[in-house]
């Protein structure tokens, strides 16, 4: 009986140690998958941020700001300009038969012709002869005195819009059996007549006249002195920048082929 009383008060204590073990067991575990859930949490907020900020960081970086634009703008003029100094006379010669061409095209629209007859002066000095800009003075006809390196800008060529007499319209010969003939031949002075020249730094200028004022190959320029210093021989009229948007970008889309 004794011995019996003794096993079961033996049993009975394992079964108690048992249980005290098993919940100290439950509440060891508690902290642990709490932890878990603390740590999954702070994850998942750290890659939502980290998304957020990578996708403002690349929003910020693909809208250009108006400086890069503005910076974008400035390099490409700086560009037209580099390459319209580099240009050869070969060059020039060919962009200007392609703008001529496209203001032919212009010209017959608007029932006008167009020659490429902007410039002449016949016999005269040996100073170069150039036209006044805002600018600067462009470079139309080098003769070394004062020579390409005087000028800001070199002409790439140009060309004149007027009223035909004969009507005709379009690309047209407005040079007439001599010199000394001029544009009185061919060219309507009493209706206004646009000289265009193209500089090399990607510009065109105007010179807006006729309307009833005398209007000659050398309206518009001037010389140098034999010696290549300032002569007398100024221009008479000076060329503006022309408000002709289309012309503008036409030349600067045949300087960039080159």
């Amino acid at each position: 009986m004794k011995i019996s009383s003794i096993l079961v008060l033996g049993l009975g204590s394992v079964l108690l140690l048992s249980g005290c073990g098993s919940t100290k067991d439950k509440g060891e575990s508690t902290p642990v998958s709490s932890t878990e859930i603390k740590v999954s949490v702070t994850a998942k907020s750290d890659s939502s941020t980290s998304k957020t900020s990578s996708e403002t960081s690349s929003k910020i970086s693909s809208t250009p700001s108006s400086e890069t634009k503005e910076t974008q703008s400035m390099s490409q003029e700086e560009s037209i300009a580099s390459k319209g100094a580099r240009l050869n006379d070969s060059q020039k010669a060919q962009i200007n038969l392609a703008f001529l061409d496209w203001a032919g095209q212009r010209a017959a629209i608007g029932n006008m012709a167009v020659s490429d007859w902007f410039f002449d002066h016949g016999a005269a000095g040996h100073g170069d002869w150039y036209a006044n800009t805002p600018d600067g003075q462009v470079q139309v006809q080098n003769f070394d005195m004062p020579g390409k390196r005087a000028f800001p800008i070199r002409a790439i060529g140009g060309c004149i819009f007027y009223t035909a007499k004969d009507g005709g319209a379009g690309k047209q010969e407005l040079y007439a059996d001599s010199f000394a003939a001029n544009y009185s031949v061919k060219l309507d002075k009493d209706k206004p007549v646009s000289k265009y020249l193209l500089g090399d730094n990607g510009v065109v200028y105007e010179l807006k006249t006729g309307n009833g004022v005398p209007v000659s190959t050398n309206t518009g320029f001037g010389e140098y002195a034999d010696d290549g210093t300032q002569g007398s021989y100024t221009p008479d009229l000076d060329f503006q920048i022309s408000e002709d948007s289309a012309a503008q970008e036409k030349l600067q889309e045949l300087i960039r082929i080159y």
